[in-house]
């Protein structure tokens, strides 16, 4: 759905949101995806969802994003009299940062834009990635074709940990060009 999506995101972008925590949540069954925290968003629904006064709630989220979690506070009592999982309480004690569910939403929906035009309109989509995003072009391997792309490819792979920037530019470019 948009809204797990957006929770990816959420959980792609924040510190110690998803390794170590929701991906452990999950791996262990200890909650479904859905029920993780991935955004900063979800801790004050959740605690208000469960009877948490909202300025409490939201006192909390801020405290959590903002890394707090871990050190000694007075909102664990809150939490514990409001009958708040142990699991929601240690996922919150792990967060260092957290990303507002707002940028997540727009970060996606600039997503799905982009997908949009690379499936509904490629010429645009190639066009506008040519002339805004690629710095470094091999002109002579991309309009030679597919295996001309592809060797040149395998010759910047090749390099290994020789290879340059500027290899990487190309790389990128290839690839894109190979893609189209």
């Amino acid at each position: 759905t948009f809204g797990e999506l957006i929770k990816i995101s959420g959980l792609s972008h924040g510190t110690d949101v998803w390794l170590g925590n929701a991906q452990e949540l999950i791996k262990n069954n200890i909650v479904p995806f859905s029920e993780v925290i991935g955004c900063r968003d979800d801790i004050m629904v959740y605690l208000m969802y469960n009877g948490l006064e909202p300025i409490k709630a939201f006192k909390i989220m801020e405290f959590v994003r903002k890394g707090r979690a871990s050190k000694p506070k007075d909102h664990e009592q809150w939490l514990e009299k409001a009958g708040i999982e142990k699991w929601f309480i240690d996922s919150c004690a792990k967060i260092k940062y957290m990303f507002p569910k707002a940028h997540a939403a727009a970060y996606v929906i600039s997503a799905f834009r982009i997908a949009w035009f690379k499936v509904h309109m490629p010429v645009y989509y190639y066009a506008s990635w040519f002339s805004s995003k690629a710095t470094d072009f091999n002109i002579d391997a991309m309009i030679k074709g597919y295996q001309a792309i592809k060797d040149a490819l395998i010759e910047i792979s090749n390099k290994g940990s020789d290879a340059t920037n500027k290899d990487a530019g190309v790389s990128e470019s290839l690839h894109l060009a190979l893609e189209a």
